[in-house]
């Protein structure tokens, strides 16, 4: 009885290691799974979101006459929908590698001074930006930023005897746009970008906007692939 009660305690501590050691070698694949036990090899993940935000504008010089412009303050509102691809490691969560891409439909307002009136256009602006994260929280952001007017005003700006029509400018632009991003595993986020525009705002009115903006904005999980 002696001898029986030692080797089945010889086997329960035995097992008892070998279970141990298969878990800590498997540990870093735990992530695989799901609570049912069935292996997930999904790796990627969408966010989906909002941000909220100030920009600060400046416009390039108005050729034909001084305008005497200066930066203003503006804001912007706008949705996200962002994709980060793979793992960190191995053991890292999904959604956690080192590329990402990003789309924000946005409405931004601008706003130019001038010595007779602040300058103010509206716009939709859709960044669309690849990520690629130096850390697993601070990324670089670079792309194009698609931007059309939807309105302006006053109606016109007069100087020199000179009045110019803004109230009717429409047109299109596509701005390169570089910035940084942190964020949190919560879902939270702020971004500090500058967008450089390359064309006119309109044939009559021969001047390229660019702005600085800094956001803030909140992103959750919607699905994984």
């Amino acid at each position: 009885m002696k001898k029986l009660f030692l080797l089945t305690a010889t086997f329960i501590v035995a097992m008892s290691v070998n279970a141990q050691i298969t878990y800590t070698e498997n540990e870093s694949d735990q992530d695989e799974f799901t609570e049912s036990g069935i292996l997930d090899k999904r790796k990627n993940v969408v966010h989906l979101g909002f941000k909220v935000g100030g920009n600060l504008s400046t416009m390039s010089k108005y050729k034909p006459i001084d305008l005497d412009q200066k930066s203003g303050m503006g804001f912007e509102v706008g949705a996200v929908l962002s994709t980060r691809f793979g793992k960190r490691t191995k053991a890292s969560d999904p959604g956690t590698g080192l590329f990402g891409v990003q789309l924000e439909p946005s409405y931004v307002m601008h706003s130019i001074g001038t010595s007779d009136d602040n300058l103010k256009l509206s716009y939709f602006e859709f960044p669309v930006l690849l990520k690629i994260f130096v850390t697993p929280n601070l990324n670089i952001e670079v792309g194009p930023n698609i931007c059309g007017t939807l309105s302006s005003s006053p109606e016109y700006l007069e100087f020199e005897n000179t009045r110019i029509v803004t109230g009717d400018i429409k047109g299109f632009d596509l701005k390169a746009c570089i910035g940084i991003s942190y964020e949190t595993k919560d879902g939270l986020f702020a971004s500090l970008r500058y967008n450089l525009g390359s064309s006119d705002l309109a044939g009559n009115f021969p001047c390229k906007i660019s702005a600085a903006s800094l956001t803030l904005g909140y992103k959750f999980e919607i699905f994984r692939f």
